[in-house]
């Protein structure tokens, strides 16, 4: 049965249904958008076959079953929208177009029909002409919705392909570094009978093998944050969170120093999920590995935003790797960055609605993890 819907809605261009889909598994938003579009259709069902049992003109009659037609399309679609490969949001898109095809259309005829009953004593517009031709507009808008989900849909497929092809260069390029970095090794272990250039190269070695499945964890926290449920995400105390951040970073870098500032009135909230406790602890790793301490977390509160800022000393992060990360600079052999930790914080920072940035002084760095307050 799924077999022939996935046929179906590919033909017409719905696309294939989530496998999310489910009759046990319905989601709120999809099944109210599909009523939305069914019961229109059922209710504009009705007035267009007023002419056929009432045994109107030829013309009538057959004006009324193009209307029904078109109701009873209009019932179908519905359904076929449920398992659309629409998202939620997208399948609500099309049901608000759907309504406002029937509010714009029959607003227009009520006052065409009331100017006329003042103005010139006219007739009223039957029920079967409001329905003939509200079922048409509805229809209309139905396809324009459609055509607006699938434009919709398309750019957020580009913009995943362009992150997903940014993630495989960075993947690529450090892998193929790590690669050379293991085979030169390996090779001076096998031919040099020396037992301290060994212990050298077994260093090098642990280290290569250790940043790889460090990549391999990145690159699988990355695709974590960016296939995350919308029911993962709740209001959340953003200082909280980045102080708990900070206390877990000092068991783990005992040799560095942490300070921690944050408004003692702060009365902030933000919607977010275990991601932002992943992009913080990433960026203090971060800053305890290549900067100097002391290293400050701290918390700003503005009107609109919630600005979580961690600062380092020293060289702080390299500039050809913060222009990679904030998309100033194409990745290439030499400049594809030495990790994925900022790739993380900056995906937590795009499924937040936020955004990552950096500044820099003559003697410290400042990466900024900014996101809406809810």
């Amino acid at each position: 049965m799924r077999t022939r819907i996935v046929s179906l809605l590919d033909q017409i261009g719905f696309g294939s249904p989530p496998e999310s889909i489910t009759p046990t598994n319905p989601s709120a938003l999809r099944v109210a958008a599909s009523a939305v579009v069914s019961l229109t259709g059922l209710a504009l069902l009705v007035p267009n076959l007023f002419p056929v049992f009432d045994g109107g003109g030829a013309f009538s009659i057959a004006l009324g079953l193009v209307g029904a037609l078109v109701s009873l399309g209009l019932v179908a679609v519905g359904g076929l929208l449920y398992y659309s490969g629409f998202s939620d949001r997208n399948a609500v898109r099309i049901a608000v177009w759907n309504v406002l095809g029937v509010a714009v259309l029959g607003s227009v005829m009520l006052a065409h029909a009331i100017a006329q009953n003042r103005l010139s004593g006219g007739i009223a517009p039957s029920m079967f002409t409001v329905g003939n031709l509200l079922a048409v507009g509805a229809a209309a808008h139905v396809i324009i919705g459609v055509y607006d989900a699938r434009r919709v849909r398309a750019e957020q497929l580009a913009r995943e392909r362009r992150r997903t092809a940014v993630l495989n260069r960075v993947l690529r390029h450090n892998l193929r570094n790590e690669a050379q970095v293991l085979a030169g090794h390996a090779d001076i272990v096998a031919g040099v009978p020396d037992a301290e250039r060994i212990r050298q190269s077994a260093a090098v070695l642990k280290r290569s093998a250790e940043t790889v499945g460090s990549l391999a964890e990145g690159a699988k926290t990355i695709t974590r944050e960016r296939d995350r449920a919308a029911e993962e995400y709740g209001p959340t105390d953003p200082a909280a969170v980045l102080e708990a951040a900070v206390e877990h970073a000092r068991d783990r870098f005992p040799g560095r120093s942490f300070e921690f500032d944050a408004p003692d009135d702060l009365d902030a909230t933000v919607r977010a999920s275990d991601g932002l406790r992943t992009a913080l602890d990433e960026l203090l790793e971060n800053a305890a590995e290549h900067g100097e301490p002391p290293i400050e977390a701290s918390v700003r509160v503005l009107p609109d935003t919630v600005e979580l800022a961690i600062t380092d000393h020293g060289d702080g992060i390299p500039d050809h790797e913060r222009d990679v990360v904030a998309g100033e600079t194409d990745i290439t052999q030499l400049t594809h960055g030495s990790g994925l930790g900022l790739w993380v914080a900056k995906t937590v920072a795009g499924t937040h609605w936020g955004s990552l940035s950096f500044s820099a002084t003559d003697d410290s760095t400042t990466v900024t993890l900014s996101v809406p307050r809810a």
